[in-house]
């Protein structure tokens, strides 16, 4: 069973006509093309259109993953375009970009600095936590995960709450969880770039696998920290936000 996941999933498209062949024409009426796209689960906040660019962005659903909205968004404005009788086709290379609020260093810097945030009664509780959360630094989220579609820079900010908002630091989970997360991140196809522990939950910053959607990721990530932990520690309502080099204000969102 899939997660319920609190979300804020941003995707731009960006798309370019094949090498040699014509520019794009005018765009194409969009009232057709986001009635179809809403049933996909996106829905189009953005565009600028240009006879050799198209960038759209996107507010998605946490269960499509950036391959389905790559061919959704490019099938289906493909089709749009051939019935205008274009002949002008998209280049098989497409870029796809996960943005949020928060640029890659500010999440980085924010997830650092957790342990400084809190507000820990007992000084011994602050240690383990500053030492179990750990740096990444050989991945570099500027970096795209590049396939046959495209290049996607697809970068998540996870959060899991324990259930109850209980502590951690009991029957030994906080070795277990930090553990745990790696070997989860590496068997996902997943760059695990920071995770940072508080008393009750985790942040993680990654990059995400394309194919997998933030509701597979979050789903797979609650299922391995309550195998480990050996109960149910985590709960079912995990936190997924895109994030980018660039924020949504920086395209006028």
């Amino acid at each position: 069973m899939l997660l319920p996941i609190i979300s804020r999933l941003v995707y731009t498209w960006d798309g370019w006509p094949s090498q040699g062949g014509p520019p794009l024409p005018p765009a194409p009426d969009f009232s057709l093309l986001d009635q179809a796209w809403a049933k996909d689960g996106l829905r189009r906040v953005g565009c600028r259109w240009t006879s050799r660019l198209v960038q759209m962005t996107f507010d998605m659903e946490a269960g499509v993953s950036p391959v389905l909205f790559t061919t959704r968004v490019k099938g289906r404005l493909g089709h749009a375009l051939r019935q205008k009788g274009t002949t002008t086709k998209f280049s098989r290379k497409v870029g796809i970009r996960a943005i949020g609020d928060n640029t890659d260093p500010v999440v980085a810097q924010y997830l650092k600095n957790q342990q400084a945030r809190g507000d820990f009664a007992d000084p011994a509780y602050r240690r383990p936590l500053a030492e179990f959360s750990r740096e990444f630094p050989d991945v570099h989220l500027d970096d795209p995960a590049e396939t046959s579609s495209g290049r996607y820079w697809y970068n998540l900010h996870l959060v899991a709450v324990t259930s109850d908002r209980c502590r951690m630091g009991r029957e030994d989970f906080l070795p277990k969880v930090t553990a745990c997360v790696p070997g989860w991140a590496g068997g996902q196809g997943i760059a695990l770039r920071a995770m940072a522990l508080m008393p009750d939950h985790i942040h993680l910053a990654v990059r995400g696998d394309p194919a997998k959607s933030p509701e597979e990721i979050a789903g797979s990530l609650y299922r391995a920290l309550n195998r480990v932990a050996g109960c149910r520690l985590f709960s079912d309502r995990v936190y997924a936000g895109t994030f980018s080099t660039y924020t949504r204000g920086m395209i006028g969102l």
